[in-house]
C-alpha cells in the first residue's frame, strides 16, 4: 500500500550522522543519491496531517494522522545518545561571535559550524557545569540557525551528497553514540523499528525490523555493518528475508584522505568506483552491479554515474549538473540489452527562496510529477500531482482520472 511518510525521523537520522562524523554518500548504497533527488522523489499520497517534536533532551515523537488512506496513521519515538534538532522561535541570526564558536558539527550549508565538546571532554574537565552550559547554549544557536533554513534542511539540497563533509579528524570521539527509532501503525497491527550505532570511529551498526501481527503474523531483520576508511568504504548485509547476504565497495581515486571531499573545497574532480554482490540462499538466486562516477564542485556541481548490471543487462548512465545557485537539473538513461527496452528521465529542483521549493520530473514511461514545497512559519505545506505518462495505454477512464495518476496534500508541523 502507497502511503505518505513525515520527513521528521529521516531528518534526525541525517543530523545524528552528521554529527557523529558519519558520511552517508561515501558508500556504494548511495551512489546516484544526487541523480536519485531530482529523479525519483516521493508526493504525498491522500491527505495527511503529521507532527514532529522533541519532547526531551534526547526523546522525539512523531505522530502521522493519514485521513487518506486512513489506515496509514501511526505513532513514533526516536532515542539518541545526544540531542537532536529542536525548532525555535523566529530570531535575528546569532551575532558572529556565537557562530564562529568552532568549525565542527555544522548542520546547514549555509551558516557556519560550532565545535560542540564532546562528552568525554566535559567529564574530564573539572568545570564540567560551565562547559555543560556552554554546550547548551551552542545546542540553542544551531537550532536556532537550522529553524531559519528549516525547509532547506528538510528538502532541498538533498542532490548535493557531500555538501557537508563531516569531521573526520575528531569521529573517534563519537564511538558508542546511538540512535533508535520505532513507528507504530495500529491500524496495520505493524511496528517498524531501528537502531544506529557507532562501533568505532571508522565502522556503524544498523539493525532494523518489521513485525507484523494478526492471522500470519511475520518477523523480518536487516543487519548492516559498515565500514569507512574515506579513501574507501565496504558494507555487510544480511537479511532474514530470503536469507539474502550482500556486500558493497566503494574506492575513491584522486584526493588524499587528509583533503576534504569535492564540493568543499577541492579544486578538481574525483572518480570513484563501486559494486555489490549479494545472494539469496532460500531461493538460491544471486546478482550483482558495478559502477563509476565522476564528481566535480567547482565552481557548480557536476555529477556522471555509470551502473552496469550484467547479469540483468540493465545499464544506467546519469547526469546532474548545478544550473546555478539552489537550481539542479538531472537526466538519466535506462537501458536493457535483453529486452532492447529503453527509458530518458529528466528533472529539475528549483528553490525559490528560504520558503518555497519546486521539483519536477518527466520520464516516457512514467509521465509527468511535480511536487511543490512551502513553509508557513512552523509549518510544512507539501501538494504532489503524478500524471499518466502515455495515454494509449492508460485503463479506459472519463475526465481527469485518465489524466491523474495520483494526487496528495501533506501538512507537517513541527514543535
Amino acid at each position: 500500500m502507497a502511503y505518505t511518510t513525515s520527513d521528521y525521523f529521516p531528518f534526525l537520522v541525517r543530523q545524528f550522522h552528521h554529527e557523529t562524523g558519519w558520511n552517508e554518500c561515501n558508500s556504494y548504497a548511495t551512489f546516484c543519491r544526487a541523480s536519485k533527488a531530482i529523479l525519483d522523489f516521493s508526493i504525498p499520497y491522500g491527505l495527511s496531517v503529521s507532527t514532529g517534536r522533541r519532547v526531551g533532551s534526547n526523546l522525539s515523537s512523531q505522530l502521522v494522522f493519514s485521513m487518506i488512506p486512513s489506515s496509514a496513521s501511526s505513532i513514533g519515538y526516536l532515542a539518541a545518545s545526544r540531542p537532536l534538532f529542536s525548532i525555535m522561535p523566529a530570531q535575528t541570526v546569532a551575532s558572529s561571535d556565537e557562530q564562529n564558536l568552532g568549525s565542527n558539527g555544522a548542520r546547514a550549508a549555509s551558516f557556519p559550524s560550532l565545535a560542540v565538546p564532546t562528552q568525554s571532554d566535559i567529564l574530564s574537565n573539572p568545570k564540567a557545569d560551565a562547559r555543560d552550559g556552554k554546550l547548551s547554549r551552542q545546542q540553542q544557536i544551531q537550532d536556532e540557525l537550522d529553524s531559519q533554513d528549516l525547509l532547506q534542511n528538510i528538502r532541498a539540497g538533498v542532490w548535493r551528497c557531500n555538501w557537508r563533509t563531516p569531521d573526520y579528524l575528531n569521529r573517534a570521539d563519537y564511538a558508542g553514540e546511538y540512535l533508535a527509532v520505532a513507528q507504530l501503525y495500529p491500524s496495520l497491527a505493524t511496528i517498524t523499528g531501528s537502531y544506529v550505532e557507532r562501533r568505532s570511529a571508522t565502522s556503524e551498526l544498523t539493525i532494523s525490523g518489521v513485525s507484523v501481527a494478526g492471522a500470519q503474523p511475520d518477523l523480518q531483520f536487516i543487519v548492516q555493518h559498515a565500514v569507512d576508511r574515506r579513501r574507501w568504504s565496504s558494507e555487510g548485509v544480511f537479511g532474514t528475508n530470503g536469507r539474502l547476504l550482500g556486500l558493497r565497495g566503494l574506492y575513491n581515486f584522486g584526493d588524499s584522505a587528509e583533503e576534504k571531499a569535492v564540493g568543499e573545497g577541492a579544486g578538481r574532480g574525483r572518480i570513484s568506483a563501486g559494486g555489490e554482490v549479494y545472494f539469496g540462499a532460500q531461493e538460491a538466486s544471486g546478482g550483482m552491479s558495478v559502477g563509476m562516477r565522476y564528481r566535480d564542485g567547482q565552481p557548480l556541481l557536476s555529477e556522471l554515474t555509470c551502473v552496469l548490471n550484467p547479469i540483468m543487462g540493465h545499464v544506467s548512465l546519469a547526469l546532474t549538473r548545478e544550473l546555478r545557485s539552489r537550481m539542479c537539473a538531472a537526466a538519466r538513461y535506462d537501458f536493457n540489452a535483453f529486452s532492447l527496452s529503453s527509458e530518458l528521465a529528466v528533472g529539475v529542483e528549483w528553490q525559490l527562496d528560504q520558503n518555497s521549493i519546486v521539483k519536477a520530473r518527466w520520464s516516457d514511461s512514467q509521465g509527468l510529477r511535480c511536487l511543490v514545497d512551502t513553509r508557513l512559519n512552523n509549518m510544512v505545506f507539501s501538494m504532489g500531482l503524478d500524471l499518466h505518462g502515455d495515454m494509449a495505454t492508460t485503463p479506459a477512464a472519463t475526465g481527469i482520472k485518465r489524466f491523474v495518476r495520483s494526487f496528495g496534500l501533506q501538512f507537517q508541523w513541527f514543535l
